[in-house]
């Protein structure tokens, strides 16, 4: 028996308003937490309100049109803008011909599987990998990497926040920074690459799931990006921000670091919980300078971690004078 059309029609109206209330949360993103989580789930908000849209207009209940245009409509106008004035307005430039290729992967705590990453690994022929939710277990299996990654940092802990720093080209200086003054760490290393030296800050950022976590995360941020703005033309930020690109945070994040996304353009690009779309959202990233060349980019494949693996290949600009 199906169900009368008043019980459609209810139903339909309650998503809506739920639906229509979300989207109007995610839109005052700016006044902070808990706004902000909301803006992470931009696409799904959006392929909501689409719905609500079609299952209104098979209703006919105008009303119910409006509201799901609205949602619609707030949802993506304000996305829009703010995708713009986050992209960098530094245009590629003159680079130098060497490619570089950088990846950052979450490995997760718990992930056992340590072969699917490693075997990965040695397909992406990166210069620069950084390394989150790294364990005393995956400290030892990436040993296995060290003829082609002899320069290494590794910091290793039985949490989430483990982290490290693999490189083919030496390590003129790594220094291990606590951005938040909570513990946990991120890396800044000099990398020399045929002489030129490249920064690098790796990344893994509080989840924000609490007002405290999100201030701790911002606070990393803010530090990482004023470090990056010292040297734009030659820095490399990357890592698990806990950060999509939807949210006030990494339009900052872009202005204060002088950096621009290495994905800017894409649009469906989730790295965490890739294959379950009611969930996936890009939180792992890439910044490049701004005036980088040539750059690509690609989500790897599963590798048994909640996160996808993430590969840049770019030239880096010519350094000033």
């Amino acid at each position: 028996m199906r169900p009368p059309a008043g019980a459609w029609s209810r139903a339909v109206s309650i998503a809506l308003i739920g639906t229509a209330a979300v989207s109007l949360a995610s839109v005052l993103a700016p006044l902070g937490w808990p706004f902000e989580l909301f803006a992470h789930f931009r696409w799904q908000i959006g392929a909501a309100a689409l719905a609500l849209l079609l299952a209104s207009l098979a209703l006919r209940r105008p009303w119910m049109m409006g509201v799901a245009c609205a949602a619609l409509a707030l949802q993506w106008l304000p996305g829009a803008m703010l995708a713009s004035r986050a992209s960098a307005d530094a245009a590629p430039g003159a680079c130098g011909r060497d490619e570089l290729r950088v990846v950052t992967a979450n490995l997760w705590f718990a992930n056992t599987d340590h072969a699917a990453l490693l075997a990965w690994l040695t397909q992406s022929k990166a210069d620069v990998v950084a390394l989150q939710e790294v364990t005393a277990a995956w400290a030892a299996a990436l040993g296995v990497t060290a003829h082609a990654y002899p320069y290494r940092k590794v910091l290793a802990r039985e949490d989430p926040y483990g982290i490290a720093v693999l490189s083919r080209w030496p390590l003129e200086r790594v220094e291990v920074v606590d951005f938040a003054e909570d513990g946990l760490p991120s890396l800044v290393a000099t990398v020399d690459i045929n002489g030129r030296k490249v920064q690098v800050i790796a990344l893994h950022t509080h989840w924000p799931v609490v007002p405290g976590l999100q201030v701790a995360r911002d606070q990393v941020l803010d530090r990482a990006a004023a470090l990056a703005h010292a040297q734009p033309e030659s820095t490399i930020l990357l890592g698990d921000l806990n950060l999509t690109p939807y949210a006030p945070a990494f339009a900052r994040l872009l202005a204060q670091s002088g950096l621009r996304d290495a994905f800017e353009g894409a649009a469906w690009r989730p790295t965490w919980q890739a294959a379950f779309w009611p969930l996936a959202l890009p939180i792992d990233h890439v910044l490049v300078p701004a005036a980088s060349c040539g750059i690509a980019h690609e989500i790897g494949p599963y590798v048994g971690s909640d996160h996808r693996p993430v590969r840049v290949r770019l030239r880096l600009p010519l350094p000033p004078g």
